[in-house]
């Protein structure tokens, strides 16, 4: 990913962690825009440059931008030796065309790469698109997080 196309895409990204944040419950609307800057800062304090994270964007072979990945590698994590997906997203009208799947694939390959030996993500439980794309992946649950409201 150039640093043109991370900022082009980064406002997005975080307006949608926003949006699945607040629908989710986990943040107020009111503070939500500065919860997301903080957990920008925390996790991105160098932008594209910073050391462990990694962008991948799919083209299509006329180098139309079709979607994009943000991994984490942490191959020395003494928690298991993994990488997380913080995001993939698939532009709206190429979903259902596998390119999710092809990010996933060469997140996979690049992870093998670096010596982790695990990926891992977090995804929201109203999210049944990336749910099916995770799981007919290979991905399996290995924590549920479940809330009642009482309001």
């Amino acid at each position: 990913m150039t640093i043109d196309e991370f900022d082009e895409r980064l406002p997005s990204l975080m307006h949608a962690y926003v949006a699945e944040q607040i629908r989710a419950r986990n943040w107020a609307s009111a503070d939500a825009d500065e919860l997301a800057q903080l957990e920008q800062r925390r996790l991105l304090p160098r932008g594209l440059a910073t050391p462990g994270m990694r962008w991948y964007v799919a083209r299509t072979p006329s180098d139309q931008v079709v979607g994009y990945l943000w991994l984490a590698t942490e191959p020395s994590d003494p928690r298991g030796g993994g990488a997380w997906i913080y995001a993939i997203e698939v532009e709206p009208e190429w979903r259902g065309r596998g390119v999710g799947h092809r990010l996933l694939s060469a997140a996979e390959v690049e992870v093998r790469r670096l010596g982790a030996t695990s990926i891992a993500l977090n995804v929201f439980g109203e999210n049944r698109v990336a749910r099916h794309l995770y799981e007919s992946s290979g991905y399996e649950v290995t924590s549920l997080q479940m809330r009642k409201s009482l309001t």
